[in-house]
């Protein structure tokens, strides 16, 4: 073989049938062998992966770096960048941006933005709310990888068209999905929760603030009942119902039963945010201060577990959400932002729920990378560790034992709910189409070089 651009040296690499010690040559932007350690020689830059587990680029399945419109919080350098420091190697940018992505014109737009600032490859994700005016199919012909809606008007992120309270709405904008064949997921959200919040804590005689809101509104009874309704919206629209935080013990049970019914095609997801690792406070770097946001939801993680491990969870995401310290109102729930920065520890954080036991690192691949490349139609361009596919790789130290800090914090917002956190497992490189743009924390490469891409029809 002539000689290769990345050698991947003596690491355990994933491959179908397991982990084995293999060395990983990339030339180019593809990766050109998986073979027997020593084998390749000739080669420019050699990563020593001894010890080391080799395994297709991560991807985020679920995140929001809320470009165009909202660039204070983030946008696609800033939030790729931080991408990379976590391990991932591709994101799916939501659609509560500004405009919204429900008409061609607002979605082009975003790919344009994309493809001038992001680190790392993306697929934009589309609204269908714009179905009225009939763009659709041609979202769905642009290349979104499928389609979401917000079942929700509140505070931002939802109060944007990318929302709507209205089932009347969701149901017609399901039909006309149908017609695609792709997947819509819906954050489910039952809205007369939230309305009736504040009147409990009046009744309570508890302080109506943000730590005080999570507890109340988040609850199994909420987040399964919207679930079962949209469960049938969907099987009465014929669509493909991607069901998108899939947490709460009711909503798990909901799509293990339909996946068993198989009436119409399931998918689920488990966005890490909304309880791995819960914090209750979150650190602002600028500030060097903390302040508290509380969350207490009611997530049976067992079953979250047991559920990632038997396959009705397909894959996970992170549910990246930044946002300004400001922009969070603790005493004013209804006008207060949700969600906290978590991509740049993603990777991180993951393997030290290897761990602790909670998941295989077989299993991590498969609901990080392989599950969902396959379901949206990106394999084996990503996901893979095959000869002649993308070279998205990530490298990382299960054994590394050490303290999430702020002396380098990537994201804009610079707000990080994990500083401090003693964790076991790091991911030491990131690697993108052959290129490293991630070592030990660093992360390089050039803003731009990401690509959108479409899913295999």
């Amino acid at each position: 073989m002539s000689t290769v651009d990345l050698l991947i040296k003596n690491g355990k690499v994933y491959t179908q049938s397991g982990f084995r010690e293999l060395d990983v040559a990339a030339k180019g932007e593809e990766i050109v062998a998986v073979t027997q350690p020593g084998t390749i020689e000739d080669t420019k830059i050699v990563i020593d992966a001894r010890g080391k587990y080799v395994i297709p680029g991560i991807i985020d399945f679920h995140t929001h770096l809320r470009e165009p419109g909202l660039t204070h919080k983030e946008d696609f350098k800033t939030g790729t960048m931080a991408a990379a420091a976590g391990g991932v190697t591709m994101v799916f940018p939501q659609p509560n941006t500004d405009p919204v992505p429900l008409t061609l014109e607002a979605y082009q737009q975003q790919i344009e933005l994309g493809e001038q600032k992001a680190l790392i490859d993306f697929n934009s994700i589309a609204s269908p709310l714009g179905y009225e005016q009939g763009q659709v199919p041609e979202l769905a012909e642009a290349g979104t990888a499928w389609f979401k809606i917000f079942q929700k008007t509140a505070a931002y992120p939802y109060s944007t068209p990318a929302g709507t309270r209205s089932t009347y709405r969701i149901f017609n904008a399901f039909k006309e999905v149908a017609k695609t064949g792709k997947y819509c997921s819906v954050h489910p959200f039952d809205h007369w929760f939230f309305d009736e919040v504040p009147e409990i804590m009046k009744k309570q005689g508890i302080p109506i603030n943000l730590k005080n809101y999570h507890s109340l509104l988040y609850t199994d009874e909420e987040m399964s009942g919207a679930s079962y309704q949209l469960y049938y919206l969907a099987k009465k629209a014929k669509m493909r119902w991607y069901a998108l935080h899939c947490w709460m013990p009711g909503y798990i049970d909901l799509v293990r039963w339909a996946k068993t019914e198989k009436v119409i095609d399931v998918i689920a997801s488990y966005e890490v945010m909304a309880t791995l690792n819960t914090p209750v406070d979150i650190y602002d770097v600028k500030r060097k201060e903390w302040f508290e946001v509380g969350r207490d939801a009611e997530a049976d993680l067992d079953k979250v577990w047991a559920a990632i491990d038997d396959g009705t969870i397909d894959f996970i995401g992170s549910d990246h959400a930044p946002a300004l310290r400001e922009e969070f109102k603790l005493d004013d729930i209804l006008d207060s932002v949700l969600g906290m920065p978590l991509i740049e520890w993603y990777g991180h954080l993951l393997l030290n729920e290897v761990n602790k036991g909670n998941i295989t690192m077989e299993r991590l691949v498969e609901v990080t990378s392989v599950n969902g490349a396959r379901i949206f139609g990106f394999y084996p361009r990503k996901g893979s560790l095959i000869p002649g596919t993308d070279a998205d790789i990530t490298i990382c130290d299960l054994d590394r034992e050490w303290t999430i800090n702020s002396d380098k914090v990537y994201t804009k917002c610079q707000l990080n709910a994990f500083h401090g956190m003693k964790i076991k497992g790091k991911v030491t490189h990131t690697i993108s189409r052959g290129e490293v743009i991630m070592e030990e924390g660093e992360v390089a490469g050039k803003p731009g070089r990401g690509r959108f891409l479409k899913p295999n029809t």
